[in-house]
């Protein structure tokens, strides 16, 4: 099996044919506007790291970790609360639309399809619209006992609700991260898509060592860019919405190829040079 590296590099060559989906990571990095008035606001040195897998389209706050919340975990999920509560249900649908015609296009480059963004909107709005709105969801819940509990059993119960939700969040993200990605590769539904994700994750091998070798470079990563976002913003900010859109396209770009490689039932995306192969087991033809 190709390495991560060999991947990466793969997809970064693939991006530059594709620039101009980096509008979506763009667009929807500044839509996350809590995120935003957190870097603006602050006043102070900050320093974070953040985790996180490839579960949606890859933005720059998937890297940075705003001043507020100190050192966290990203399951690579829209989890963000306050954005959340402060969206409209336009923001929501914009979301949805932009996710499912940029994850469609991807695929569509790398198995040949001819299906363009706009076709790709249409086919797999429904699926995405659910991705969207399911993690909002299954947090609201943690979030309203949280609030609650913090008013009459102080912050040691609040302690117990994060410690139940973090974990939850990190077996669902890595249980779950390749759903998008199966719904346009196998042009099939939500409940498919995460039933096929949930097989590639329990079997481990290929999916666990990917899972672990993106984790620790968004970890790599957010440590220089929380850096420099939070500590520069007037010029850090803008310079990681783009490239954090960059890099969140070759990272999507990449882990779409990676889904095709590894599971039975979607298309090639192409054979590998034999020198990155280890075997019959590396590729899926």
């Amino acid at each position: 099996m190709p390495t991560f590296t060999v991947r990466l590099a793969d997809g970064w060559k693939r991006a530059g044919d594709h620039m101009s989906l980096i509008l979506v990571p763009i667009l929807l990095a500044v839509m996350q506007t809590d995120s935003i008035r957190q870097v603006l606001t602050y006043d102070g040195v900050h320093f974070g790291i953040k985790f996180g897998v490839p579960a949606s389209v890859v933005t720059i706050w998937q890297f940075v970790d705003p001043p507020s919340t100190g050192v966290s975990v990203n399951a690579g999920l829209p989890l963000s609360l306050p954005f959340a509560v402060v969206v409209v249900p336009l923001a929501v649908l914009l979301r949805a639309g932009l996710s499912a015609g940029y994850f469609g296009a991807i695929a569509a480059h790398l198995v040949g399809r001819d299906d363009d963004f706009a076709t790709s909107v249409r086919t797999y709005f429904l699926p995405f619209l659910a991705i969207t709105v399911l993690p909002y969801l299954f947090v609201v819940p943690f979030a309203l006992g949280a609030v609650g509990v913090g008013g009459v059993g102080g912050g040691g119960a609040v302690l117990g609700v994060i410690v139940i939700l973090v974990p939850l969040l990190l077996a669902v993200g890595y249980l779950f991260w390749a759903t998008p990605y199966l719904i346009v590769l196998r042009e099939t539904g939500l409940l498919a898509a995460a039933r096929g994700s949930y097989e590639l994750a329990v079997d481990g091998g290929a999916y666990l060592a990917y899972t672990v070798g993106y984790a620790g470079l968004v970890l790599l990563v957010s440590a220089v860019a929380t850096a420099v976002v939070v500590n520069v913003p007037a010029v850090g900010l803008p310079m990681g919405i783009v490239g954090g859109g960059l890099l969140g396209l070759v990272l999507n770009i990449t882990t779409m190829r990676f889904v095709a490689d590894v599971d039975p039932q979607s298309p090639s995306a192409g054979e590998w040079p034999e020198r990155h192969r280890s075997g019959k087991a590396a590729v899926n033809t």
